[in-house]
């Protein structure tokens, strides 16, 4: 038996380190739920998040918001993950960030490739809430603002806009449960793999 069998039989393989472990994304994305309400919060004001509801400038402003606060979801949702779905010690609470890190320095285009993940399921997000609109619309014109000016030109469904913003929420949540898994997994392997370079 060679050193290196020797090792990888000491070094058994990881459940966290297989492309995805369901029970870990399954952890993160409730507690995802459960920490990005600000998010939800802020989806569920049409005033911030619709144009027809409020105006232009106030449609900047919560989008500007709204990017700030995915941003930093982002960058939180390794600790989030950490600390609902460690992995031994490759990802506990507090050093999450720092295996990012890492994993960017040493790896960038696995690190990408991850991010892009989640860029491709957060416009998946938005593709559902534009579906659900379609089904459920929010929006309708206002017949008083023809005999009254001042008045709104618009109607918002409210019930309507909810579900809709309600199902955005849901799905911006599971790609940061998503991307936050991935990156789980990858500091597995890397631990993994450095060991069984030893």
């Amino acid at each position: 038996m060679t050193a290196t069998s020797a090792t990888r039989m000491s070094h058994p393989s990881h459940p966290g380190g297989s492309l995805l472990d369901p029970r870990a994304l399954a952890r993160t994305f409730a507690a995802c739920l459960a920490v990005n309400v600000p998010i939800l919060a802020l989806l569920l004001i049409p005033q911030l998040m619709r144009s027809r509801a409020g105006s232009e400038a106030l449609l900047t402003v919560g989008l500007l918001l709204l990017l700030t606060l995915v941003v930093g979801a982002v960058v939180l949702v390794p600790e989030v993950s950490a600390k609902v779905a460690s992995a031994g010690p490759h990802w506990l609470p507090g050093g999450a960030r720092a295996r990012v890190r890492t994993l960017r320095r040493e790896s960038r285009r696995t690190y990408l490739w991850r991010l892009g993940e989640f860029v491709t399921l957060y416009v998946a997000a938005q593709g559902v809430g534009g579906l659900i609109a379609w089904l459920l619309p929010h929006v309708s014109d206002n017949p008083a603002h023809a005999a009254d000016p001042t008045a709104s030109a618009w109607i918002i469904d409210y019930p309507n806009y909810a579900i809709q913003a309600g199902a955005m929420y849901v799905c911006i949540c599971f790609a940061l449960a998503w991307y936050a898994t991935r990156l789980r997994a990858e500091s597995v392997r890397s631990t993994a793999r450095a060991q069984d370079g030893d």
